[in-house]
């Protein structure tokens, strides 16, 4: 018998997507700043551990489990050791003092602690493929709902950047781009394998990509389209390598990615921010990220044990920039170091980094379709932070989850197949 507890549980779970942008409505209990996803996260957490008690259920943890939390928990200690060693101020070159330890304190409770509170639960809630890809179409959706309301706000002239590039509520263009990457992966992963006759979701899927691909193409964040079809690309390779006897679909599935690239790169060619891309030594956004992979280079060095602290890393560099680069550098506000490795390895540790090669072993353990998005995570941190930001690492524990139930279900049933 199922439990109404475990049924609401279930129901949070499930609508949990449509929550993660709701870390932009802030507030303050007893002088603690807080987000409706925070409070999201925990109350959710603490109604699962009411019906673990209540039910007297017992935790899941057979070894599947029990390994993806023991390298999540490797991340919480290191984010952890993180704030211990911040600094409790830092004297910034404007005049101005942060209170780094209220700063860090405040980002691992944000952005480590109730994503990770979430990872757990889901852990523990979905059991079924079908779960799994109800979860994952709700994302879908409600990424679609997230890149609609987007162009409504571009529309009004309000979501648009200067450069004409469009970000809805987000406070750039690339955050925007790095919330759609995975669900347009999970979403292209549905529309390939619809039935016939289609159903009501095969139809909402359709029109969900064909929003998030116009979004993202709106955003013209190139690290996103990369990412797209990169990680499609690999996907491909991949159902090569397993179905040999299909060659001949996956070769033109291949050729038509890369038809598809050039024409998205035809488009672009002519444009002011391509011609920038390719720019190395005038202001523009590829010479800005070579300084800060110079900068973060010598701050790795000088903090390789634990990092310089969670959400540290902007003031960090407006310090040390200069130094590295012995004259003022080009971008001053760099809330993270547009690398995933750097960005784990500064933020949490060496421990962090750690963990997060630890969960991406463990990820490919077993092939399952989740991969698809995870790939694009990966392929898009090359070039920007998809996870060192509320909403951005709620969706990278939701695709970690995902990928931990089907292998658990495959290990259980002993298929080897991409799904």
């Amino acid at each position: 018998m199922v439990s109404k507890l475990q049924r609401i549980i279930k129901i949070l779970v499930f609508i949990s997507p449509f929550f993660y942008p709701t870390y932009l409505i802030r507030f303050q209990v007893a002088g603690i700043p807080l987000t409706v996803l925070e409070i999201f996260c925990y109350v959710l957490f603490l109604l699962w551990l009411v019906q673990i008690i209540h039910d007297r259920k017992k935790v899941i943890w057979d070894k599947i489990i029990r390994n993806y939390w023991y390298a999540a928990f490797l991340l919480l200690i290191g984010a952890t050791l993180g704030v211990i060693f911040a600094p409790n101020l830092i004297n910034l070159p404007s005049g101005e003092i942060l209170d780094a330890k209220r700063t860090a304190l405040g980002v691992w409770k944000g952005w480590v602690l109730a994503p990770m509170l979430y990872f757990a639960v889901l852990t523990q809630t979905l059991s079924k493929r079908e779960d799994v890809e109800k979860l994952l179409r709700i994302f879908v959706y409600s990424s679609a709902v997230v890149g609609l309301l987007a162009h409504i706000t571009g529309l009004f002239g309000e979501g648009i950047t200067i450069d004409l590039r469009l970000r809805g509520f987000y406070e750039s263009a690339n955050y925007l781009a790095l919330y759609l990457v995975p669900a347009i992966l999970i979403n292209i992963y549905f529309f390939l394998v619809r039935e016939k006759p289609l159903k009501i979701e095969n139809y909402l899927d359709i029109s969900s990509l064909v929003i998030l691909l116009y979004c993202l193409f709106f955003t013209r964040s190139y690290a996103g389209i990369i990412a797209v079809f990169g990680a499609s690309g690999l996907a491909a390779i991949y159902y090569l390598y397993q179905n040999p006897k299909q060659r001949k679909k996956v070769i033109i599935a291949i050729l038509a990615l890369l038809t598809a690239f050039v024409v998205v790169v035809l488009t672009q060619l002519n444009t002011e921010k391509f011609r920038q891309t390719l720019d190395y030594r005038n202001r523009s956004s590829t010479s800005v990220r070579l300084e800060i992979y110079r900068t973060s280079w010598d701050l790795i060095k000088q903090h390789p044990i634990f990092g310089l602290g969670p959400g540290l890393f902007q003031a960090n560099y407006q310090n040390q920039a200069p130094i590295t680069l012995e004259h003022a550098p080009l971008e001053w506000n760099m809330p993270h170091p547009h690398n995933i490795f750097l960005g784990f390895w500064m933020n949490a540790g060496i421990i962090g980094l750690i963990s997060f090669i630890l969960i991406l072993i463990l990820a490919h353990l077993r092939f399952t379709y989740p991969l698809i998005a995870l790939w694009g995570i990966l392929i898009h941190g090359f070039f920007d932070m998809p996870f060192w930001k509320n909403d951005l690492a709620m969706i990278f524990w939701l695709i970690i989850a995902c990928i931990l139930v089907l292998q658990k279900i495959k290990t259980e049933s002993g298929s080897t197949a991409l799904s």
